[in-house]
């Protein structure tokens, strides 16, 4: 029986979904990622001045956004100007020292060619001494994040210390090294330092990451709690609203591979020997069940095909199968060449795997169970990290954009294929650990129907040798009527960064262009915002269905 109380929180809930969802619909594609949530805040500003159920939201997520954010400069003057006469004392004075101090001409493009030289010693060289002298705030402002991503625990620490930090801004050094901490240390010495920053500044930010932390710590029942008492004070965040009821409700993994006979797990690998070695010898120690397991040299000129051919000994016998091609043939006919295999297109279920990732024990139990979760979507993804400290985001939550909401990347080329990358490569924090329906999912690792390839077709031959292979595939089955699942309870480590991030010479970024020219006249501007209304449809149910039963729960 639900109270009268319950009845009343769900009806208020009820009814500032409906607000959103008549005033800002895409506001459920997700909170996080500074520009989105930049828009976002004006947008709920501009409503708020006409609905009052929507006062207050642009404030908070504008409190959130400098919170993660607080040496950038735009996200404190909006922070400022909404917050500045409401906010806590300490806050505001912490602001407004931010926002009186000097603004000095620094030659930045010299800093950021040092510091894309990545030099441990020229970095100490020349940037050390600036941090020292009386602009070294301002050059912090600038390297911060990139020091943290070097993966040299010694730098950012020293970084900060040698700052001459004015008393006012104590705070946001307190703030970074508990950043620092949540990165490089063990998750139990960063809670102790995320839990002494002052919550009158950090209320948001400091609770949430608390959440995260007593999570790595085992201390599940005491994460529920936190992030309960947060979501049921911001129950505008997206991002905390579906991982708690991700945590809430956990996919039932039982029985998982009872039907695992069904699953092929498909690789393919080009000189990259060592990678797929381990990636092989990670498939065998995982739970894997029945599965059977391919593995395809692409005329390989180092070591791959003797590793390829070696696999089979980690496997049981006819569970394993090699495939050796004299040339390299690229991603999109590589892949369609392992569904092409008899047994292949015979299973139920096809997951590809890239040659260089690192897999948990349970990651295809999570899939299948996924899978069965949601009636045997189309595809099945998960959340990709980076292999190696600290740990990033490459790969989340994608959805689209309706056809003109963006700004095209090419000079003279109208781009309507718009996918919003909400994690743009931020550092995994936990904020997309939680599942619902997407457009795309990653093809480092992702599991096809093959009922939608045999319907819908392989990958075009035409994005070879790759990139927007998958994603292209992903909106032609999604125009053929089926789903995607992102699965983001499920994290994979990827060694490499994705062929995107790696295209940064002048033939790696014209391949990229061209193909992006090629899915650009595949999809009309009605295929497109075919894709999108229908996603955001589904979106809009996840969600509502979630925040009633969270209400109805916590």
């Amino acid at each position: 029986m639900i109270s009268q109380n319950t009845q009343q929180i769900v009806s208020d809930i009820d009814k500032l979904l409906s607000a959103i969802k008549k005033a800002i619909p895409l506001w459920v594609l997700g909170t996080e990622e500074i520009t989105h949530q930049s828009g976002l805040i004006n947008i709920f500003e501009h409503h708020s001045k006409t609905n009052p159920q929507l006062t207050g939201i642009s404030k908070k997520l504008s409190l959130l956004m400098w919170m993660q954010n607080p040496l950038d400069r735009t996200a404190t003057q909006k922070c400022h100007e909404l917050n500045g006469s409401s906010c806590s004392a300490p806050l505001s004075k912490l602001l407004n020292a931010i926002l009186s101090l000097p603004q000095p001409e620094i030659p930045f493009e010299d800093l950021d060619n040092l510091l894309q030289s990545r030099d441990r010693k020229l970095i100490i060289r020349h940037l050390f001494p600036l941090l020292r002298g009386p602009d070294g705030f301002t050059w912090l402002t600038h390297c911060w994040d990139t020091l943290l991503r070097m993966g040299n625990p010694d730098i950012p620490v020293t970084a900060l210390d040698l700052i001459n930090w004015n008393k006012e801004l104590i705070p946001i050094k307190q703030r970074l090294k508990a950043q620092y901490y949540f990165l490089y240390r063990p998750a139990d010495e960063s809670l102790s330092a995320v839990e002494k920053l002052d919550g009158n500044i950090w209320s948001l930010w400091k609770e949430y990451m608390r959440c995260e932390l007593l999570l790595r710590t085992n201390r599940q029942k005491e994460a529920v709690e936190c992030l309960s008492a947060l979501w049921k004070s911001n129950v505008w965040n997206i991002n905390w609203g579906q991982k708690l009821h991700a945590l809430l409700n956990p996919i039932d993994t039982t029985g998982a591979l009872n039907d695992s006979a069904d699953v092929c797990i498909l690789m393919y690998s080009w000189n990259n020997g060592k990678l797929i070695e381990n990636t092989l010898k990670n498939v065998a120690e995982s739970s894997i069940g029945n599965a059977k397991v391919f593995a395809l040299n692409n005329g390989s000129s180092d070591n791959t095909g003797e590793v390829v051919s070696a696999a089979k000994k980690l496997f049981q016998r006819e569970q394993y199968k090699e495939i050796q091609l004299p040339v390299n043939v690229g991603a999109p006919p590589a892949r369609n060449w392992l569904l092409a295999e008899p047994e292949v297109r015979r299973s139920k279920w096809a997951v590809f795997l890239d040659d260089d990732v690192e897999l948990p024990e349970n990651w295809l139990k999570e899939l299948l169970a996924t899978a069965k979760h949601y009636n045997n979507p189309g595809a099945v993804g998960c959340r990709i990290t980076s292999a190696s400290v600290p740990t990033s985001l490459q790969s989340a939550d994608y959805h689209l954009f309706p056809p003109g909401n963006g700004t095209s990347q090419i000079d003279g080329l109208t781009e309507h294929v718009m996918v919003f990358d909400s994690c743009r490569n931020a550092f995994d924090c936990g904020q997309f650990s939680y599942t619902r329906p997407a457009v795309h999912v990653s093809g480092c690792c992702h599991m096809l129907n093959m009922e939608a390839v045999h319907k819908c077709g392989p990958f075009d031959v035409r994005f070879n040798p790759t990139q927007f292979d998958d994603l292209e595939r992903d909106l032609r089955a999604s125009l053929g009527g089926y789903t995607h699942i992102y699965a983001g309870q499920l994290g994979i480590q990827h060694i490499q960064h994705s062929s995107l991030a790696k295209a940064s010479n002048m033939r790696g970024m014209a391949q990229v262009f061209g193909n992006k020219i090629k899915l650009e006249s595949k999809y009309s501007a009605d295929n497109l915002n075919s894709i999108f209304s229908k996603d955001l449809t589904r979106l809009w149910a996840d969600t509502e269905k979630k925040w009633k039963e969270l209400a109805e729960t916590v």
